[in-house]
């Protein structure tokens, strides 16, 4: 008997679904590109649990016959395409016929549809099967939900991250549809909260409602038409970036890809304008014939071969460098002024050099040197006058037993050892051990501000601070949320300067605070070591006596003082033996 065998069709369905179908954003993106290839002008999007009780999408499209309905869960079927030709010509986000069928297979899914109104014909489907259909009064357009995503895959289930990561995920999904398709409107709820409701508008318009009236003034336009194809869209100042890559968005023929080939173009073009850690943000749009590229690669197509891609690469590169010019972003050298030579020294006017020496000076004559006959006499003095002159130029003082090297290290001795210690990552292990004790005991030590510190930030920023602000109150950081786009903070830490709380909170930001494990313990943790870094890094370098020895009493008294939070060595012990071997 045979060991090969075929799968059931119900297996190679799970197993198809696991390519197309990755987590609920995965299916928000699908169900979306559908009601934006039926020609749809309104979009409403209803989640409940971050995707994995409900996912809900309906439109205004040219819906759906009954005879459609009843093909459109099956495999391989779709009104996209009918011929190999028309993968090389493709002007539809979708195109494979393996969405709907996927979803359907790992779902409790329910599809109503109407191509005209007053009527609409409803399917429930299960494992791909359909248990039920009817009929209900409703306007042209369709309506998607799907229930209990991965029900019957327990597997993909329990490796769903957190409700704040799925919703995260499912938020940057809707942002890379909604940005290209600013003349549609959209609504996004989430457990009954109305999340973002963008109505139609210019592409700027559409940023600036999703990322908050903050960005309007870090945007440069880009503009640039080729043969190969038209560049435009925006980019941002370099003054504004920093070291998070989330603003970086890059749209062929309206559809959202992933590039690093051409965002190495766009960074090449900010060389020397920011700092090397720093990324640069934009949102640029190609219009490429369509047969000149191929997004078939992978089933979320957002992986994009072009026919003329180093072309693109240098197109693209030149025209970021020109925005970044024409808006004097890039400072000009003004070649245009006449240069006023009248004020250069003519060479009749120049004067030889004045050279002064002694007339009885001879290089070529004999030097005489004493040389003292040598005995232990002066060989004491000598080795004892290179003592004091050590003795001088060093930080050691034979009264402490603590001295610094280079304002790095802490040497301190036990009674038959040496330690060296590294001060920054003794620093780092000191202060974040005090920050998760704070957060852990719930200890409130705030330093209360006359003037409240306002900070501004986009709505998933925002999402981001209101997740994690039980934690920051316990360490002394209390803000209130005003507006869409506002913090108002009226107490902080006395470890920190007021001035450097927008830097910190960017930090928690920038660090993807949420992408941690959802526990308690774990998110405080996170924590406790961006602070604890934040102002290690910042903290003065020199220390004195005092200062030393006050660091190094803390250290030892940590839990774990041989480590930093990131697994680096803090201190090295040098034992009599070391010591010995310097000297064989």
């Amino acid at each position: 008997m045979p060991s090969i065998k075929h799968l059931d069709s119900d297996v190679v369905n799970k197993i198809a679904a696991g390519e197309v179908v990755q987590r609920p954003a995965s299916a928000l993106k699908e169900l979306v590109e559908n009601s934006i290839d039926a020609g749809s002008t309104k979009i409403d999007i209803n989640i409940l649990d971050s995707g994995k009780t409900l996912i809900e999408v309906s439109d205004n499209g040219k819906g759906m016959s009954k005879d459609d309905l009843e093909l459109c869960y099956l495999k391989h079927t779709t009104s996209k395409i009918s011929n190999q030709e028309d993968l090389f010509k493709l002007t539809t986000k979708g195109f494979r016929g393996e969405a709907i069928s996927s979803i359907c297979s790992v779902s409790k899914f329910k599809i109503s549809s109407s191509d005209f109104d007053n009527l609409r014909n409803v399917l429930s489907i299960e494992n791909g099967k359909i248990i039920n259909s009817y009929e209900e009064s409703g306007l042209k357009g369709t309506t998607i939900s799907v229930s209990n995503l991965f029900y019957n895959v327990p597997a993909r289930r329990k490796f769903l991250k957190s409700d704040n990561v799925e919703l995260r995920h499912l938020v940057n999904e809707f942002i890379r549809i909604s940005i290209p398709h600013h003349d549609v409107s959209f609504s996004f709820k989430h457990n009954g909260n109305l999340l973002y409701l963008l109505n139609p508008s210019n592409l700027k318009e559409r940023i600036v409602r999703i990322f908050g009236n903050n960005i309007n003034n870090k945007l440069v336009e880009i503009s640039e038409s080729t043969e190969i194809g038209k560049i435009s869209g925006f980019i941002f100042k370099s003054e504004f970036l920093n070291k998070s890559r989330k603003n970086q968005f890059l749209f062929v023929n309206n559809r959202y890809i992933k590039s690093s080939y051409l965002n190495h173009s766009i960074s090449k073009a900010y060389e020397g304008l920011i700092k090397p850690e720093y990324n640069p943000g934009y949102f640029i749009f190609f219009e490429i014939p369509e047969d000149s590229i191929d997004i078939n690669v992978h089933p979320t197509k957002t992986e994009v071969k072009f026919e003329n891609e180093s072309s693109l690469y240098a197109i693209l590169n030149s025209s970021v460098r020109h925005s970044l010019g024409k808006f004097n972003v890039i400072p000009n050298i003004d070649f245009s002024d006449d240069i006023n030579l009248s004020n250069l020294s003519s060479e009749s006017n120049i004067k030889p050099p004045n050279i002064s020496f002694s007339s009885d000076f001879n290089p070529f004559s004999d030097i005489e040197v004493n040389i003292d006959d040598g005995n232990e006499k002066n060989d004491d003095r000598l080795f004892n006058s290179n003592l004091n002159n050590i003795s001088e130029n060093s930080n050691f003082n034979n009264a402490h037993d603590y001295f610094s090297i280079s304002d790095k290290y802490i040497v301190t001795k036990t009674k038959s050892n040496l330690i060296l210690i590294n001060i920054k990552r003794a620093r780092y292990r000191v202060l974040y051990e005090r920050f998760l004790t704070e957060i852990s005991s719930e200890h409130n030590n705030s330093q209360k501000l006359m003037f409240p510190i306002v900070l501004n930030f986009d709505r998933e920023e925002l999402a981001i601070l209101n997740e994690i602000k039980i934690q920051l109150s316990h360490i002394g950081f209390d803000f209130l949320t005003f507006g869409e786009e506002k913090i108002e903070i009226n107490g902080i830490n006395p470890l920190f300067e007021t001035q450097k709380i927008n830097l910190l909170f960017n930090e928690f930001i920038e660090n993807k605070i949420l992408e941690v494990p959802s526990s308690s313990s774990s998110i405080n943790d996170h924590l406790s070591v961006l602070m604890a870094k934040s102002k290690s890094l910042k903290s003065k370098a020199i220390l004195n006596y005092s200062e030393q020895e006050e660091l190094v009493n803390q250290l030892f008294a940590c839990k774990k003082p041989e480590l930093c939070p990131d697994g680096k060595i803090t201190f090295h012990t040098l034992t009599n033996d070391v010591i010995e071997k310097f000297f064989k």
